[in-house]
């Protein structure tokens, strides 16, 4: 990986998580997104800042030499994201938002310190049982980004019509 292909991948998840943020520009975070789940927005962007700081972590170990599997992942995604987002609701929504832009600070910054000749290497991702290189994960979470910018544009869409 070039310096500016690894320039490229840090303009593109920054530019995801401003796409993202722009879109939450005057929307009542306290609404509700999933039903089925009880999470409301704000708990979309805590749960996109646990993946940040998870994602970093990860690469930090690989950076060191050594692999970062999340301990409490064990019960799976779901229960795992759940138990995410009811810790998350001890903070405001303003801590929330103030963690989110730490957490993607913190991914960039691990991401930018990495030696470019790490990224084509093979790293354990931090749910375990997966492994890839750096721009597979960064990508992967672009799109997880993009997906839950989807899932709120709906919702929005679907409160304007009612």
């Amino acid at each position: 990986m070039t310096n500016s292909d690894k320039n490229k991948l840090l303009d593109k998840l920054a530019k995801s998580y401003k796409q993202f943020h722009k879109l939450l520009e005057g929307v009542d975070l306290q609404m509700s997104i999933y039903k089925d789940a009880d999470w409301r927005i704000r708990d979309i962007v805590g749960h996109i800042a646990t993946w940040d700081r998870e994602v970093a972590k990860a690469i930090r170990a690989y950076k060191e030499g050594t692999e970062y599997i999340n301990p409490e992942y064990t019960e799976g995604e779901n229960e795992y994201n759940q138990r995410a987002v009811l810790e998350q609701r001890k903070l405001t929504t303003e801590q929330v938002l103030v963690e989110s832009e730490q957490a993607r600070e913190d991914l960039l910054g691990v991401i930018k310190e990495l030696p470019e000749d790490k990224f084509p290497g093979d790293l354990v991702y931090p749910w375990g049982g997966e492994r890839g290189d750096i721009v597979q994960l960064v990508e992967y979470f672009i799109e997880h980004d993009i997906e839950h910018q989807t899932e709120i544009k709906k919702i929005l869409e679907l409160s304007q019509k009612d």
